[in-house]
């Protein structure tokens, strides 16, 4: 029996060209370091409205095409529907019986007219990487409007890398925060994260919505449904009796409630859950309350770390929309080291990309700080214009300084 393991499944390059907000030129971001490692934690950077949301759309979208055979599209509407197209460049080494290989694997999707790709990888573009062999994956389209064709239909490589994700739909992860599944996982947080009152009296101890191995996952609004819900989440781990729920708990009252962190106590802490009506129960001082009557910023973190703990795999890349969005400064902070940590204790099978327009976010970023076992990336999304003025400005200030 062949017996596959995913050492590495880190993202590359993304190149995006006339999707969104990027209809200007074609863009190009460079998720690597200037020692062409892939950078585990990343942070993209600008004004409202210039493309952050979208970049991060776009990864989810794409990443869900793995394990598939045939597609009607990806759910991007310039894609789907326009003459948008992008490419994502992922470095994935597999362990195959022993056998250790690298390859560049390139997802398509979107209108690619006559092209088989936005960036073609050189023999020696490969050898920089570690890379052996470059294989193209997607569903793409040859006529505006017109049927999603297949690439890589014909690759065995590709077949048989699809076939494994298809194939572990649905396997069971065995731990919370963490876990011996290698197979590739994306987990979106939009910057709409909330948890809202379940209204719903039909509840029962089921299975949540795509619960175990799932290529992608992607998390706003929590509570619109029982299956959906985080107290759904809670009430099945417990229910399960394997060591989970009691981890989960530790999590949510340690990185959230900051319990027993001098100075840091935030009084509050998860208890569990209650029986009738089955839900999750937190405790302030003498009270007890819903997960749905925590501030904001608790019910960001909640959702984020109690997902994050449920859904990891070996290999996860994490995206994170507005990390700091309702968070006092020093949760910010707080928020932005504890993905350091993620990232960190998993190095380098977990990426965590962050967009921002926080000028203090960037700044505790520490671009320019090495720190072991981070490797980091910025990206400022910047219009045309806004770029050559930069650039000029730059050059006029090299010219005066010459002078």
């Amino acid at each position: 029996m062949v017996n596959v393991t995913i050492e590495l499944f880190a993202p590359l390059f993304l190149s995006i060209d006339r999707v969104g907000p990027f209809q200007q030129r074609m863009e190009v971001f460079d998720f690597t370091d200037a020692n062409n490692e892939p950078c585990n934690v990343y942070l993209m950077v600008s004004k409202n409205g210039r493309g952050k949301t979208t970049v991060m759309e776009l990864m989810a979208a794409m990443m869900g095409m793995l394990g598939k055979f045939e597609s009607s599209g990806v759910g991007i509407e310039d894609l789907d529907r326009s003459l948008g197209r992008a490419q994502w460049d992922i470095k994935v080494t597999l362990n195959t019986s022993g056998h250790q290989e690298t390859v560049i694997l390139s997802l398509l999707a979107g209108w690619m007219g006559e092209d088989t790709a936005l960036k073609f990888w050189s023999p020696e573009e490969l050898q920089t990487h570690g890379a052996t062999a470059w294989h193209r994956f997607g569903f793409v389209r040859t006529t505006k409007g017109g049927l999603y064709n297949m690439v890589g239909r014909n690759n065995h490589w590709v077949q048989e890398f699809n076939a494994l994700i298809d194939s572990s739909r649905g396997e069971r992860l065995a731990s919370f925060d963490g876990d011996a599944l290698t197979y590739p996982t994306l987990i979106y947080f939009s910057a709409y994260r909330n948890i809202v009152r379940l209204d719903t009296t039909e509840r029962a101890i089921v299975a949540p919505r795509d619960w175990n191995y799932q290529p992608v996952h992607v998390f706003d609004i929590e509570g619109q449904d029982w299956r959906s819900s985080l107290d759904n989440l809670l009430v099945w781990l417990k229910w399960l009796d394997d060591g989970r729920f009691e981890d989960a708990v530790q999590a949510i009252n340690e990185r959230v409630f900051k319990v027993g962190a001098p100075q840091l106590d935030s009084g509050k802490f998860l208890k569990g859950v209650r029986k009738e009506p089955p839900e999750a129960v937190v405790v302030s001082g003498e009270q007890e309350h819903r997960l749905d009557k925590l501030s904001s910023g608790e019910k960001s973190l909640v959702q984020l770390y109690l997902r994050l703990g449920a859904h990891m795999t070996r290999n996860t890349i994490v995206l994170v929309d507005e990390p700091e969005v309702h968070l006092h400064r020093n949760l910010q902070y707080e928020t932005l080291f504890e993905l350091f940590r993620l990232a960190k204790k998993n190095y380098p099978h977990v990426s965590v990309f962050m967009a921002t327009h926080s000028e203090r976010l960037m700044k505790a970023f520490a671009l320019d700080q090495a720190e072991e076992n981070l490797v980091k990336g910025v990206y400022i999304i910047e219009t045309a214009e806004e770029e050559a003025k930069a650039e000029a400005i730059a050059a006029s200030a090299h010219k005066q300084s010459v002078v």
